[in-house]
């Protein structure tokens, strides 16, 4: 709160002081004071690194395009552990917009926080900013979001590819009535991804033939509007193949963040959903994983994403999965701030997963950027002083 009032105090003089000018024809009047500007820099020094968060984010940037010179930090929904219900807010838009999700509004007990502006710092270039935060969903607020599932499509995965298919337009429904634009997207992954055999007559893509080691099409998604495309894509995967343990979930998580066009502004969100450990950088050998689909070591990806993309994961408790990765690794603070769903390998419905609670619970910050044509890091600080603490670092340049 001290910041959000530096930074009001610089908007109006320094030390809010009001100086009042005469009337005209002699009347002795005086006029008010112009309205602080809420987007003015701030003399308040930046806060302290967190050393200790207890939160992860991720977020995009994009210039509003009427000329003001503001700017729009698109900061996806996260997980909080220290909120353990949901929120008034949550419980309000279940029973709102999304009447026909209200019965289940204590089924997820998703852990989202609902913040207020004070509980955001920006600082560019070493330089606290004056900035707004609305709620993603309240009101007329509305953020573009790219949703992308990375899908494990091998033979056990029958019961989660009906799941995603029963409930995909629901779940498309439930965010857009969040006050998302959301496109959704796929990449499915066996030991290879983006795959597709000749003479293929289904929807999806794929830039190679199916190599040696893992034979089966393994399609790619382009993120769309049509949702009832996307759901038959969905309906003409086969869970085919595997056999083997490990798949490649690491490799496909890295090829759809690097490779998957995402919109400018838009979250990025990728939902892994598997019933097994993956391969990674230093087991791949194993499965004769080979070119374009060897996979990097699961921390330099976490290294990578952090800040850029949130990952929420569907999958079952793991008891050892050894010189594998356990995917859930790349969800909660430690990971890239998504949700975590303990799948117990039965049907399930996207809307009902803390996932879909998570992935609505964003925020809008708007700032005025110094617009000089340089590099700088900008710094998005999450503190509400009551446990909620982490920070996002983005390089710009504008």
């Amino acid at each position: 709160m001290a910041l959000l009032v530096a930074g009001l105090l610089a908007g109006c003089g320094g030390d809010g002081a009001v100086t009042s000018s005469g009337g005209g024809g002699g009347g002795g009047g005086t006029t008010p004071p112009p309205p602080p500007d809420p987007y003015a820099d701030s003399t308040a020094k930046p806060p302290a690194t967190i050393t200790d968060p207890t939160i992860t984010a991720a977020a995009s940037i994009a210039a509003k395009t009427d000329g003001s010179g503001l700017y729009d930090i698109n900061v996806a929904g996260f997980a909080a552990p220290t909120a353990t219900t949901l929120s008034a807010r949550q419980l309000s838009m279940r029973s709102g917009p999304n009447k026909f999700a209200a019965t289940r509004a204590n089924l997820t007990r998703a852990a989202v926080p609902d913040l207020d502006a004070e509980d955001f710092v920006v600082v560019e270039g070493g330089i606290v900013k004056g900035h707004t935060v609305r709620r993603i969903g309240e009101d007329s607020t509305r953020a573009k979001a790219d949703v992308v599932f990375v899908f494990d499509t091998t033979g056990s995965m029958s019961s989660a590819l009906n799941s995603v298919q029963s409930s995909i337009i629901e779940f498309a429904d439930f965010l857009g009535k969040s006050g998302l634009d959301v496109q959704l997207g796929a990449v499915t992954f066996g030991d290879a991804f983006d795959t597709k055999a000749a003479g293929s007559t289904r929807i999806g893509t794929g830039s190679t033939t199916p190599p040696a080691f893992d034979s089966n099409e393994r399609q790619v998604f382009a993120p769309t509007t049509d949702f009832t495309k996307f759901k038959q894509f969905i309906s003409e995967e086969i869970a085919s193949g595997g056999g083997d343990g490990p798949e490649n979930a690491v490799g496909a998580l890295q090829f759809a963040f690097d490779k998957t066009p995402w919109r400018t502004g838009a979250q990025r969100v990728l939902i892994v959903v598997t019933d097994v450990e993956s391969h990674n950088g230093s087991s791949y050998s194993e499965a004769n994983i080979s070119g374009r689909w060897i996979p990097p070591m699961a921390a330099d990806l976490i290294t990578k994403l952090k800040g850029k993309a949130v990952v929420h994961v569907v999958s079952p408790v793991l008891s050892n999965p050894g010189i594998h990765t356990d995917m859930k690794i790349f969800a909660g603070t430690a990971g890239t701030g998504g949700a975590y769903f303990e799948w117990n390998r039965g049907a399930f419905s996207l809307v009902d997963l803390p996932i879909a609670e998570v992935a609505a619970g964003g925020y809008i910050i708007t700032y005025r950027a110094k617009a000089d044509g340089k590099a700088k890091t900008l710094r998005v600080v999450i503190n509400d002083g009551a446990g909620i603490r982490g920070e996002i670092l983005l390089p710009v340049e504008y």
